[in-house]
């Protein structure tokens, strides 16, 4: 009892200590990352949100320029359709300064032809060279964001260009339409976040990298969104690991335009103060688990050791005298015990009076099944055979045949007796082959292989007669000379096994799987169920594998194994069964 105490205790202790852990750690680690993690996407919505305005601008304007340029980019490209774009793209150019849209348009066609109001016509080369510009060039993409740059360091000479393809009539690209606008409230804020130590970038809606803390990042593919979104989700935070760094990568993304923003944070020092924070917490929640473990223990010592001796007192009851406990009043814990170990006792004693009534009147219902075996129709047949040998004359055989039945039926009427040894078990088969050799003159002949000292083993009455009873039904049903039963007997471990062999016309396989299953009915009009009868009973008086095996060759043999498992077991309480048994038979052979 004590050892369990201390055991609880130390148990009580872990939980507690492991409770703790996951609460300090779900407050560290959820709570704080979290409000971390939210302040990350709140962050890039803002900026989201300050660039709606201008990139809405944008997509306007691209979709004016469309209008207003379809006609002439789709038409025959000669000197008059050139000289037609770039005048008129000068003019586009003096309306959007005049209404304050600062817009640089490039106008790259598949012919070669380009079109910029930008006064350094190098940026176009820059533009043709760009992986975003190539989609547009073989019509992957129809609409594109990118940023644009002419120096890293300088926050000013970036810009944010939108690209759209120019298709003809056909559906084939032709060229690509770009506008870039300076983009420098966006940056700045972005350039905030980098001295925080953060990596920032912008996803397109193809998963391009349009704006990057590292320029040279620009302009490549990084991922399909859809598998950015499965592995990192959208508008939330993941902590992740980036080599050998924690970081917390937090993504926001813009319905209207399609962009992902993203920022990737490392967090390292923050899941350091986190572990000291637990291990602190932790010395704490030991210190105060050991002092109340101690306490606990001293209180349930206690209370214990009265149930120490109430558990004592059970423990040396003998299992076949159960006395009753004296009734304890000092716990309530011991007064229930007590009374209810009581009460236990008395339900004990009417279970094994039941349990004897009921097995008094197993052993008659089994009685009344044995005497079924010899069937009014066997007794019939034998009877009109010892009838009919009489009016032949054939008086001799005919007390022969009676006197052989007389035997058979000379069963002891006491339902008690069960168990017959095995000596006179096989006197009744021999009286039985007898019998049925007067009905069938086939001269069966018995062969006993059993040895001397297994003779007086005790075994079940009749649980041999009806496996003989098949062979003459069935084994010998074609055969009249050269019959033969052999029967055999041993121990398998504690395991007594008897063997029936005859020598008839066998069993097919497909009868053996009938047999085997137990699903099968006789032929021949016989009753067909003693085998079925002989499984039955070995299993409620043994149990475990007891049963009836059968083995054949077509033509040649078969083979009936019974078995009784346990049978070592159960001799010793057979043994008052048996001696009743032979009283029973002795009285009755005296009288």
């Amino acid at each position: 009892m004590s050892q369990a105490v201390i055991a609880t205790s130390l148990l009580c202790i872990v939980v507690s200590v492991i409770i703790a852990v996951c609460a300090i750690a779900y407050f560290t680690f959820h709570l704080v990352l979290q409000e971390k993690g939210e302040s990350r996407v709140d962050v890039l919505q803002q900026i989201s949100d300050s660039n709606s305005v201008n990139r809405t601008n944008m997509v306007n304007v691209m979709n004016m320029l469309y209008e207003d340029f379809y006609d002439v980019l789709t038409a025959d490209a000669n000197e008059q359709t050139t000289r037609q774009i770039a005048q008129q793209l000068t003019e586009t150019d003096a309306l959007l300064q005049h209404i304050g849209m600062d817009f640089t348009i490039d106008i790259v066609m598949n012919d070669h032809r380009q079109f910029t109001t930008d006064e350094d016509e190098s940026n176009i080369e820059s533009l043709q060279s760009t992986y975003w510009y190539i989609r547009h060039y073989s019509g992957e993409t129809d609409t594109s964001w990118n940023l644009r740059f002419w120096d890293v360091s300088d926050i000013s000479s970036y810009g944010l260009s939108y690209g759209r393809t120019v298709y003809d009539p056909n559906g084939a690209p032709i060229g690509v339409i770009v506008i870039t606008t300076e983009h420098e409230a966006l940056f700045r804020t972005f350039q905030e976040l980098v001295s925080d130590g953060a990596k920032v970038y912008i996803l397109d809606q193809n998963g391009i990298i349009i704006c990057h803390t590292n320029a040279q990042r620009v302009g490549n593919w990084m991922t399909s969104m859809e598998a950015f979104q499965e592995e990192y989700g959208y508008n939330s935070y993941r902590i992740i690991q980036r080599g050998d760094e924690n970081v917390i990568l937090a993504s926001y993304c813009d319905k209207d335009s399609g962009w992902t923003f993203v920022e990737e944070q490392n967090i390292d020092a923050l899941l350091h103060e986190g572990f000291e924070m637990i291990r602190n917490c932790l010395l704490v929640v030991l210190a105060g688990c050991l002092i109340a473990g101690i306490l606990a223990y001293v209180r349930v010592k206690q209370v214990t050791n009265v149930l120490v001796e109430v558990t004592d007192t059970i423990g040396d009851m003998r299992a076949d005298r159960l006395t009753l406990l004296p009734v304890s009043e000092s716990y309530e814990e011991t007064y229930v015990l007590s009374t209810a170990f009581n009460g236990m006792i008395h339900r004990i004693k009417e279970l094994i009076e039941d349990i004897r009534l009921r097995e008094q009147e197993k052993q008659r219902t089994e009685y009344d099944f044995l005497q079924a075996q010899i069937n009014p129709h066997f007794l019939n047949n034998t009877l009109l055979a010892v009838k009919s040998l009489i009016a032949m004359d054939h008086v001799d055989r005919a007390s022969r045949m009676m006197n052989e039945l007389v035997e058979l039926l000379h069963i002891p009427s006491t339902p008690e007796i069960q168990f017959v040894p095995l000596e006179e078990e096989l006197h009744l088969v021999r009286n039985y082959i007898a019998i049925m050799n007067c009905r069938t003159e086939k001269g069966v002949t018995f062969v006993c292989e059993i040895p001397e000292d297994m003779l007086s083993i005790p075994v079940p009455r009749m649980i041999l007669q009806p496996i003989v009873g098949n062979s003459f039904f069935h084994g010998f049903a074609e055969r009249d000379e050269g019959c033969e039963i052999r029967m055999r007997a041993g121990f398998r471990g504690a395991a007594l096994y008897i063997d029936v062999t005859d020598n008839g016309e066998g069993i097919t396989q497909r009868r053996l799987e009938e047999i085997a299953s137990g699903d099968y009915t006789s032929g021949r009009m016989h009753h067909g169920i003693g085998l079925k009868n002989v499984q039955k009973r070995l299993e409620i008086i043994y149990g475990g594998n007891s049963g009836v095996r059968v083995k054949s060759r077509l033509g040649q043999y078969t083979t009936v194994t019974v078995t009784m498992d346990h049978y070592k077991d159960f001799k010793c309480k057979r043994k008052t069964a048996l001696d009743a048994a032979k009283e029973a038979s002795d009285e009755d052979h005296g009288g």
